[in-house]
């Protein structure tokens, strides 16, 4: 069991936390932004699911275009589930239906655990998200002048190991089990390392959210799943939630599709252990719904690293760091997860995309209101999936901020 005492002695969980977000000169820090954050307090009872039949003429739409084998979509308010359902074929090979229970494969949702994970060790006394990475990993490139905010906050300008790895690389992580070592050293072999100077700028970096699963590893005395399971799931009450601790296990839990003409074709995606605090969770969009209820409503974390972890990040110029400018859809990042503001609904949300799978996850702050939708395919070079799951998130966000309207 993970025992901060054993690192610090004596240390009580009444130490400072999330001390000097705003300290650090020349780096990119969060602007700590007091948030009124909503109770998402789960009820001991659920009430009769709402009828919605536009959205299941539009879920089923995109069974019957053949854009998805399966689908699973829930929307949840004040911890309480208002729509919970699957449609379509989870396997292929056996027509085995999708149901809300149905775990897939998250992929990038995964970094918003990762970043739990890091605020609740310095919650602990056992790091500083100030830190720089050379605390824990002396011999990385550049390591002494990037900090644990910067890689949660996509703004260390370090590269991706994941997207740019040859297709020789990817097949082969599809069917081994790496370690820690392993990948570091994939991660340290990337040309450029880095893109631009830590602080400079956003970019999204896989590399960045492994490092800090490895921190957290050293930091806990856990294996990374070990410790998510123990200090993360559970807490939430998550039970279809986990990361496999092999590419076997992985690989029969779930099967993923890429569109192939009329049909689909099996897409195995990389391992967990190539991929960990970066994307290597698989979970069902019930458990999703019930993290944010969670997270969201003070059950996993203390107020100040709830609301560090929703507030915009900024560059060392003091200028936001933008995921996406401009556009509908305007939004910054803070600690693994976007956050930003949709016709004055402010909201915090993740996508997640792996060979085989794609998610999205979304929590309207104040209407307190999540939106989690899970499929088992990757849209491949399907030229109308992309459009239709967003039709679908958006139908499925009117109906929910509705129904928080009638309330």
């Amino acid at each position: 069991m993970f025992d901060p005492r054993q690192k610090q002695g004596g240390f009580t969980r009444r130490a400072a936390v999330v001390a000097g977000l705003a300290s650090l000169g020349g780096s990119a820090v969060l602007k700590v932004v007091p948030i009124e954050l909503p109770t998402f307090a789960a009820k001991p009872k659920t009430p009769l699911l709402k009828d919605w039949p536009t959205l299941d003429a539009m879920a089923r739409t995109l069974i019957d275009t053949r854009l998805t084998p399966g689908l699973s979509l829930s929307v949840m308010r004040k911890g309480v589930m208002l729509y919970s359902k699957g449609f379509g074929i989870a396997n292929i090979d056996t027509g085995d239906t999708v149901t809300p229970q149905t775990t897939l494969r998250i992929a990038s949702i995964t970094k918003q655990f990762t970043a739990a994970a890091i605020l609740l060790l310095q919650e602990r006394g056992l790091l500083s998200v100030n830190d720089t990475l050379s605390r824990f990993l002396p011999d990385f490139p550049r390591a002494g002048e990037v900090t644990l905010s910067q890689l949660m906050s996509h703004t260390s300008g370090m590269g991706d190991y994941v997207n740019r790895q040859d297709m020789a690389i990817l097949t082969e992580a599809q069917n081994r089990d790496y370690t820690a070592d392993d990948v570091l050293k994939l991660i340290r072999a990337g040309k450029p390392l880095y893109r631009f100077g830590p602080g400079l700028g956003w970019a999204y970096s896989n590399s960045g959210f492994t490092l800090l699963s490895i921190v957290v590893e050293q930091m806990s005395g856990m294996g990374f799943a070990d410790f998510c399971e123990q200090h993360l799931f559970k807490p939430a009450g998550l039970v279809h939630t986990t990361i496999d601790r092999s590419c076997a296990v992985a690989n029969t839990a779930t099967r993923g599709y890429t569109p192939s003409g009329r049909g689909f074709n099996p897409n195995v995606p990389v391992s967990p252990s190539f991929l960990s605090g970066a994307g290597a969770m698989r979970s069902t969009s019930e458990d999703l719904c019930q993290w944010h209820a969670a997270l969201l409503g003070g059950k996993v974390l203390k107020t100040e690293s709830l609301n560090a972890m929703l507030s915009p990040a900024l560059l060392r110029n003091g200028q936001p760091a933008w995921e996406r400018e401009g556009g509908t859809e305007p939004l910054n990042y803070g600690f693994g997860l976007g956050v930003g503001t949709l016709d004055n609904h402010r909201y915090c949300t993740h996508g997640g995309r792996i060979n085989g799978f794609t998610g999205h996850l979304r929590s309207f702050l104040d209407e307190q209101v999540t939106v989690s939708i899970l499929y088992n395919c990757d849209g491949g070079g399907s030229a109308h999936f992309g459009a239709a799951q967003k039709a679908l998130r958006i139908e499925a966000s009117r109906l929910g901020l509705e129904d928080a309207g009638k309330a």
